[in-house]
């Protein structure tokens, strides 16, 4: 199967009822005189192209677990899988995750093939530009660059502008766009709601493990920014450092640079650690805080479905021991006042009554440690909190809302993670059986029937159904996506009464 649009002819990979085209550009390379800037779209051309190649991915660290050998800043491009069938299917667009810092389109657990033939819909991975280069601010710093700002968040817009125009060619409907993404790609789905050049862009928004508060204020980001441009080499200005600048040299400049703390989500409250290049509230791309935005409308015309793995602070806290830096006992080792400390690090003033609520209703695992106390806490701060109060804002403004939670336990490694980060993906892939999938899931029959549920729900969801089951604005609960009760809440209430100051309520 081959594809024509205005920038020419796509040749594509058939095989098991998808065709797949690997590393279409949708956009200029951002390199000489497109570096550092919003990116610019494509000329016609007629180009006669065998799309086989994977593209490299944005800039990164070397990561042999998510297949990251090799990166670029000509990283531009998407992975496109499109089902048997004459069309229009409707169309989703994955942004993944990473930290805004790694990740790339072409990683094994992100492959679409099974959820487009299965569901019968175009899947779209859609690069961006990650760490300092996607979203440190040089405007103030170097000004003879002329650099622009937010870049990641700009290369996602210009993505699903190119999808606009484009993807009718590869026989998928424009007007029948869903967004989604989990971690990093969830909290970009988030600023995509408040972000008005893309209110047209898409109708849908799928977010999983994210959260509508992962934004700075200019302020924070230009702390990291600076941080960011001191770790550079060299001796001359900041804007020849930034030119001139390795490869390598630039990564050790973001590994200094994510050390700096910021508070997230324009309060002090919820202090942010190593994962400090986030998208900024500029008052132009992004005007408002997006939770905040959403609450007053700003997405009300979309479709939404969000939620979270139930542990998903495990795969974080436990992440030494999986890669051998760490040992268990050392991990068991640690004390009340240690737990107590970190508390207070992650909720300054509220750490000590947040213990008091967590030690009490948290059980910790006897192959695990005393840490999963503050592994709940975290889980809810960053994820489990914000999802309940993106639900709550979107739901007043459309009854289209519901919400998930993951309960599938993990346990790679015999290490038992529970329903940790990440472990929603390859059921939505339908890989629970790839080598990637079965880290995750252990992969059989059972995890193949959660993934087969799991991606008729998004399925339904892209093709303008509903998932199969109540909203959220019926009581306020969620469906459980594995063992458990089918619906529950989020957040009982005495959790209800602790967050309420910390990630307030938006107005």
């Amino acid at each position: 199967m081959s594809a024509v649009i205005r920038q020419g002819h796509y040749q594509g990979l058939a095989s098991n009822g998808v065709t797949e085209y690997r590393g279409i550009p949708f956009a200029l390379p951002p390199l000489g005189e497109h570096r550092f800037k919003a990116p610019r779209p494509l000329p016609d051309a007629d180009n006669q192209v065998t799309a086989d190649q994977y593209p490299q991915p944005s800039l990164q660290m070397k990561n042999p677990l998510m297949g990251v050998h090799e990166s670029s800043e000509d990283c531009l491009y998407l992975n496109i899988w499109v089902p048997e069938g004459e069309g229009p299917f409707p169309v989703m667009v994955w942004f993944h995750g990473g930290a805004y810092l790694a990740g790339s389109i072409s990683q094994p657990l992100y492959n679409g093939a099974e959820l487009a033939r299965s569901q019968k819909v175009v899947v779209v991975n859609a690069a961006y530009r990650l760490g300092a280069m996607g979203f440190a601010d040089f405007t103030a710093v170097a000004s003879e660059l002329q650099a622009d700002s937010n870049l990641g968040l700009r290369d996602q817009v210009a993505a699903l502008e190119w999808v606009q125009e484009n993807i009718s060619g590869f026989t998928g409907d424009a007007d029948r766009v869903t967004v989604f993404g989990e971690s990093a790609g969830g909290f970009s789905v988030c600023a995509l709601l408040a972000c008005p050049r893309a209110a047209s862009l898409f109708h849908a928004a799928i977010v999983q493990s994210g959260a509508a508060d992962f934004v700075l204020a200019p302020e924070q980001v230009r702390k990291v920014t600076d941080a960011f441009v001191a770790a550079l080499p060299g001796e001359g200005s900041a804007a020849e450092r930034l030119r001139d600048c390795s490869d390598k040299d630039w990564i050790k400049a973001q590994n200094q640079a994510v050390k700096v703390l910021v508070d997230r989500g324009l309060r002090t409250t919820t202090p942010q650690f190593a994962m400090n290049f986030l998208p900024m509230v500029d008052g132009d791309l992004l005007p408002q805080l997006p939770i905040e935005a959403i609450a007053a409308g700003a997405a009300a015309d979309k479709r939404l479905l969000a939620g979270v793995c139930q542990d998903e602070y495990h795969f974080f806290q436990y992440a030494g021991v999986l890669a051998g830096t760490v040992k268990m006992a050392s991990v068991r080792d640690v004390d009340d006042q240690e737990i107590q400390r970190r508390f207070e690090r992650g909720l300054p003033g509220n750490g000590a009554r947040a213990f008091d609520y967590y030690r009490t209703t948290v059980k910790a695992a006897p192959r695990r440690s005393p840490l999963d106390v503050f592994s709940a806490m975290e889980s809810d701060r960053l994820f489990r909190v914000p999802t309940v109060r993106l639900l709550d804002a979107q739901s007043r403004h459309n009854p289209d809302c519901w919400g998930f939670q993951f309960t599938w336990q993990s346990e790679p490694f015999g290490l038992p993670l529970g329903a940790c980060h990440v472990v929603d993906v390859p059921f939505v892939f339908g890989v629970t059986d790839t080598p990637a999938g079965i880290y995750f899931t252990g992969g059989g029959d059972a995890a193949r029937a959660l993934s087969r549920q799991v991606q008729d729900a998004w399925g339904a969801f892209a093709h303008g159904d509903d998932p199969g089951w109540q909203g959220w604005s019926v009581g306020r609960q969620v469906r459980q996506l594995g063992p458990g009760d089918e619906m529950a809440g989020l957040l009982d209430d005495a959790a209800e009464a602790l967050w309420e100051t910390i990630i307030p309520v938006p107005k």
